[in-house]
């Protein structure tokens, strides 16, 4: 056979969406389809590590690369992934908004991800990857690490809606003490419908006794199945700290063999991931199309009116929200009373149970410096406050979605309304998930009130409170300021969570509707720009339209 009688090559389908939005001007769907299709063909796939904050996924995933790359004990964390990837030796980059990537040190990843470096993300980070030489990563597994319950599917961020479409299977970090909750069981159900692949762990193992571990696991693994309906497989119990510190133990070994596993799945992973991106993004250049056809096809007066309506259904959300608005100041103010109700139970409950513990302490230890004794107060605060919180932590977000299902429940009502008048509103159908949880993160940490200060601080308040009265006296006094600060931090962390929330959810069905307006008003001026040249051009705009529907659909936009 000739080369003249040889078969081109099909233009990959990636590549072909791609270039269809790129002729309809739907850059933002071109970029996505393209940054897809690059790692794809590097046999790259993403695997996420997802869990509540806290529960050790961090120090999970290092264990897991052999390597300490990702900064651990960071509190809080912004809503940015790491991504960890195979390189020959380790390093690390970042990316900002309106620039490229840039190489970093490896100990400043804390500079870009931790909230009290990087504030309300004001350096505009849109992402961090890590290289690691780890034998895991060698055939295009990639492991990511996530700052929170439930970031990768907030979808109200850039760096979100960016991430999304890569997510190839989830790596889910539950916890046994306390049981799983119910934000974590969400989550679970939020991967399971985003990937086909889901590995779910239970870390932290050795704080447990074999007893807990057992009631633990077997209580997962059966609301999980109740919830997704089907069994996930094997739950392993871990220790991220025993593997470094001794080697494999408890389920290790075989949590290190199904991800070995599944990265020899890597070839029919990344065939997986082509398909659900062009189907993804299929979709959304479907409707892209459709909005533009509809401007051509449409008198520009129907359009105008249809924009209006577009714009009065953004006027009666506003006016919906500021109507509802008082279901969420009751709810609020339900919560902060609860929480304050909480507060000072266990307040009252631990002072004394905390002294008595330092008190113990301290008469074992006759010769204690002023120093130690005030660091031995704040270990004891530190544990029972943040014990405490872990424990209160699933009944707050519980109480949370009791407290607006009310609220969910009318805004999708809205939202399957004014979807029904109009296709370019047909996404905002499903906007709010009936048990959804916060929209925000925790940010709570704990303060010994030295911080700040200099190195000095602490012997000097040992020394000025122990003229007053002696070493155990002035460190029981400290323990209790502790207390009192670190719990009322605690109960405010939960209210500016539900407060955050509301701002969160009222941001995102205005940023629903807007965008539709502002996709009409856009196809509506490249109609405009069509009509200028007359009939015949904008019969031929309408037929290449049709045509690039067609070829979108065929990708994937069903």
């Amino acid at each position: 056979m000739t080369n003249d009688d040889a078969t081109p090559e099909r233009e990959p389908i990636l590549a072909r969406l791609a270039n269809v939005a790129r002729d309809v001007d739907a850059n933002d769907i071109a970029t996505d389809a393209e940054a897809l299709a690059s790692r794809l063909g590097e046999g790259r796939f993403y695997v996420a590590c997802l869990g509540q904050f806290k529960r050790g996924k961090s120090t999970l995933l290092n264990a897991l690369i052999g390597e300490d790359v990702l900064p651990t004990g960071v509190v809080p964390v912004t809503a940015i992934v790491t991504v960890v990837r195979w390189g020959a030796c380790a390093s690390a980059r970042v990316r900002l908004r309106d620039e490229g990537w840039r190489s970093i040190a490896l100990d400043s990843i804390a500079e870009y991800v931790a909230e009290d470096r990087n504030p309300e993300n004001e350096k505009g980070v849109t992402g961090v990857e890590v290289f690691a030489p780890s034998a895991l990563l060698r055939d295009g597994m990639c492991l990511v690490d996530t700052p929170g319950i439930g970031s990768v599917f907030a979808g109200n961020t850039e760096a979100t809606r960016e991430f999304v479409p890569h997510l190839d299977a989830a790596l889910v970090v539950i916890g046994a003490d306390p049981p799983i909750s119910g934000a974590e069981l969400d989550l679970v159900e939020d991967a399971a419908k985003q990937v086909p692949r889901l590995i779910v762990v239970m870390s932290k193992a050795d704080r447990l006794t074999d007893e807990e571990r057992a009631q633990g696991r077997d209580f997962a693994a059966r609301v999980i199945a109740k919830r997704l309906g089907r069994d996930v497989g094997s739950i392993f119990e871990v220790s991220a700290v025993e593997r470094r510190r001794s080697g494999p133990t408890r389920d290790w070994s075989a949590l290190e063999a199904a991800l070995v596993q599944l990265a020899s799945e890597g070839s029919e992973v990344v065939r997986d991931a082509e398909s659900r991106g062009a189907r993804r993004l299929g979709e959304r250049l479907v409707r892209e199309i459709d909005e533009q056809l509809g401007a051509l096809v449409r008198p520009r007066e129907e359009s105008e009116r249809r924009i209006e309506e577009l714009r009065r259904s953004v006027t009666d959300a506003e006016r919906m929200l500021d109507e509802m608005g008082y279901l969420f100041t009751a709810a609020q103010d339900r919560l902060t009373r609860s929480f304050t109700s909480t507060h000072d139970e266990f307040l009252a409950r631990t002072r004394r149970e905390a002294e008595g513990e330092l008190l113990r302490a301290l008469d074992g230890a006759p010769e204690i410096a002023a120093r130690d004794a005030m660091a031995l107060a704040q270990s004891i605060a530190r544990a029972r406050v943040e014990t405490w919180r872990a424990s209160i932590a699933p009944d707050a977000e519980r109480m949370y979605r009791e407290a607006v299902a009310r609220f969910v429940e009318l805004a999708n009502e809205f939202l399957r309304r004014v979807a029904s008048a109009d296709p370019a509103l047909a996404p905002l159908s499903t906007t709010f998930e009936p048990e959804m949880g916060f929209r925000t993160k925790a940010a709570f940490y704990f303060t010994d009130m030295l911080a700040h200060s200099d190195p000095k601080a602490s012997t000097r308040l040992g020394a000025l409170l122990g003229a007053r009265g002696g070493i155990a006296r002035d460190a029981a006094e400290y323990l209790e300021r502790l207390l009192e600060t670190n719990t009322a931090r605690v109960t405010n962390d939960f209210a500016t969570q539900v407060q955050e929330s509301r701002r969160r959810l009222h941001g995102e069905l205005r940023d629903g509707l807007r965008r539709a307006v502002s996709t009409a008003e856009s196809a509506l001026a490249r109609a405009e720009k069509e009509r200028a040249g007359g009939e015949e051009a904008v019969r031929i705009a309408i037929e290449r339209l049709r045509t690039l529907r067609d070829t979108a659909q065929a990708c994937g936009g069903d």
